[in-house]
C-alpha cells in the first residue's frame, strides 16, 4: 500500500476489499457457529425445562386423581352404609307390619328348638325311649317289612 492513504491504487483497494471480505466471511462464519451453539444449548435447555414442567404437571394430575378416587371411594362407602341402614330399617318395619319374625327372633327360636331337642333326647335316653332318629329308622324298617309281606302275598296268591 502507498504511504498516502488518499492515493491508493486500484490493486491496493482490491486487495483491501478482499481482506475485508475474507475477514467479514470469517466473522460471519464464527458468528454462525456461535449462534448455532447458542441455539442448540438454548433448545436443549428449553426441552429440558419443558420436560421437567411436564413431569411436575403429570405428578400433580396423578396426585389429584388419586385424591379424587379416594374421595369417591369414601363417599361410596358412606352412601352404601347409609343405604344398608335405611334398607335394614325398612325391612324391619315391613316384617313387623306383616307379622314376620325378625332375624333375631328366628335365631332365638332356633336356639330354643335346639335346646329342646337336646333335652328330649336326654330324657329319652334316661327313660329308655327311642330317639327321633331311632323312631325314623323303625318306621323305615316297618315300611320295608310291609313291602316284603305284600310282595310275598302277591307271589303266592
Amino acid at each position: 500500500m502507498a504511504d498516502n492513504p488518499s492515493r491508493l491504487s486500484l490493486p491496493d483497494v482490491r486487495a483491501a476489499v478482499k481482506r475485508v471480505q475474507a475477514e467479514g466471511e470469517r466473522l460471519v462464519g464464527r458468528l454462525r457457529r456461535d449462534t448455532e451453539a447458542l441455539v442448540a444449548r438454548s433448545r436443549r435447555q428449553v426441552v429440558s425445562e419443558l420436560l421437567s414442567t411436564t413431569r411436575r404437571v403429570q405428578a400433580d394430575v396423578r396426585d389429584r386423581a388419586e385424591r379424587v378416587l379416594h374421595d369417591l371411594d369414601t363417599r361410596r362407602a358412606k352412601i352404601s352404609a347409609t343405604l344398608e341402614s335405611q334398607v335394614g330399617g325398612l325391612v324391619e318395619t315391613f316384617s313387623r307390619r306383616l307379622n314376620f319374625a325378625s332375624r333375631a327372633e328366628v335365631q332365638d327360636i332356633q336356639k330354643r328348638l335346639a335346646g329342646l331337642e337336646r333335652r328330649v333326647d336326654s330324657l329319652a335316653k334316661v327313660r329308655n325311649v327311642p330317639t327321633r332318629d331311632e323312631v325314623a329308622d323303625l318306621r323305615k324298617r316297618v315300611a320295608d317289612l310291609a313291602d316284603r309281606l305284600l310282595a310275598e302275598r302277591d307271589e303266592s296268591g
